[in-house]
Parts: structure tokens; sequence; C-alpha cells
């Protein structure tokens, strides 16, 4: 597992990386759909970046594609917000148990809400252990299917559950840098920080998807994509060829 490379991969793409990412903070400015179409782009990423042993190439942010994005970014979007709305739920109410037993054996409120903080925030990077996969999931095949998703998220756990574990750890390690350094450049900086830091997810839950199919782990049905029905090559000219194809759900 690479962890500093999906921090620079995105910005250090010649001549466009910079380009990307000042495209990309347009995302954080413009509510839920702006994150949508951000979902969108990174699933094309992900799947180039299967197809580089080296996982850096990935294609540009093009505006011409914002439908695209968006209309690809609209199910891993509600993914993730229904498994965040279940699963923090559940771990603000593991919390304040704690918490609230935490006072029961010392009576110390300061100490206790501490101790209330620190169990959620492990609630929080045990929640992503699921959520990434389950996101990916709805990514790659496009299309919003929660009981599939929480599938894929099992048996991605069962596979590589500590990998995924240490991802994140890393990954919440490295946004708080960056996102630190992005508040230190007069707040402008906290923009371009969120995309990189939204890439970076991208790319390690790549690798980790990698790493699970190296582990025997059962891949992804993705979409069958049927071909149209070909002219004959007379009708074209310079070799070139018309490259269509209509997805099946």
């Amino acid at each position: 597992m690479q962890y500093l490379q999906p921090f620079l991969y995105f910005v250090k793409k010649p001549k466009t990386g910079f380009t990307n990412v000042l495209i990309g903070c347009l995302a954080p400015l413009i509510p839920i759909a702006g994150e949508m179409v951000l979902l969108g782009y990174r699933a094309e990423v992900s799947e180039e970046l299967e197809r580089d042993p080296d996982l850096k190439e990935h294609p540009d942010f093009s505006l011409d594609k914002l439908a695209a994005y968006l209309q690809r970014g609209v199910w891993p979007y509600l993914s993730r917000l229904l498994s965040y709305m279940v699963l923090l739920t559940l771990g603000a109410i593991v919390s304040v148990l704690v918490g609230f037993g935490m006072y029961q054996v010392v009576p110390e409120p300061l100490l206790c809400i501490g101790v209330g903080y620190l169990t959620y925030f492990v609630c929080f990077i045990l929640s992503n252990t699921l959520v990434w996969p389950m996101e990916y999931h709805a990514q790659i095949t496009r299309k919003f299917a929660p009981l599939d998703n929480l599938k894929f998220a099992l048996r991605f756990a069962r596979v590589c559950w500590f990998s995924t574990l240490v991802a994140v750890l890393m990954h919440t390690m490295f946004s708080f840098v960056a996102l630190f350094l992005g508040m230190l450049l007069l707040c402008i900086g906290i923009y371009p920080a969120i995309v990189i830091v939204q890439m970076a997810e991208q790319h390690l839950m790549t690798q980790l998807y990698l790493h699970y199919l190296d582990e025997g782990g059962e891949p992804i049905v993705r979409p069958e994509i049927i071909a149209e029905p070909r002219l004959d090559d007379d009708d074209f000219e310079d070799d070139e060829r018309p490259k269509r194809a209509r997805r099946v759900d």
C-alpha cells in the first residue's frame, strides 16, 4: 500500500494537475450537486488507475462531461449518505452510553466527555472501513443497491479488514495535515485541500480493491457493455472507428 502518493498523484499530473485541482475546487462551492459531480469523476479516475501498474494515470476533469459525472455520482452519494446516517447514529448512541457508563465509575464530567468523543472517533474510523467499499461498489456498478453494497463491504472486510483500517487511519492523519495547511493559506487553500483529500480517498480505495482481488476476493460485477451495430468499414475515413456503447443495468 502507498499512503503518500494518493495525496500527490492528482496534483503532480504533468501539465494538467493544477488545472484539475482548480476545477475540482468548484465542487465544494455547489451543495450536493458539486459533490455528486466529483464522485462521478472519481469513479472514472478509479477505472483508469486500476489499469495502470504505477497507479498514476487518470483522466483529466472535463467540463464537457459534467452531466455524465453528475449522473454517475448520484448513486455513490446516496449510498454514502445512507451509510453514514445509520453508522454514525449508532456510533453516537454508543459514545453516549460509554460516556454515561464512565461517569458512573469516575464522576468527572470533562473526563467522561473526552472518553465519549474518543469513542465516537473510533466509531467514525470503523464506519469508514465499511462506507468506503460501499461507496466504491456504488461507483463501479452505477446503481443504488444498499443491500448489495453492504454485502460487498462485508465480503471486503473479511478479506482485508486490517489493510482497510490502516488505510483509513493514514488517510485521516494526512487529511488533517492537508486541511490544516489549507487553513493556514488565508483559508483559501481549504478548497484545493478538500479536493486533494477526496482524490486521495479514491486512490486508496482503488489500491484496497486491487489488494482485495489479489487476496482472492470476488470482483465487482460491472455493468455489461453491449456494442451498437457496427457500420461497414467503407463508411469511415482514415481508419477511424466509432466508439459507441450502451450500458445495461
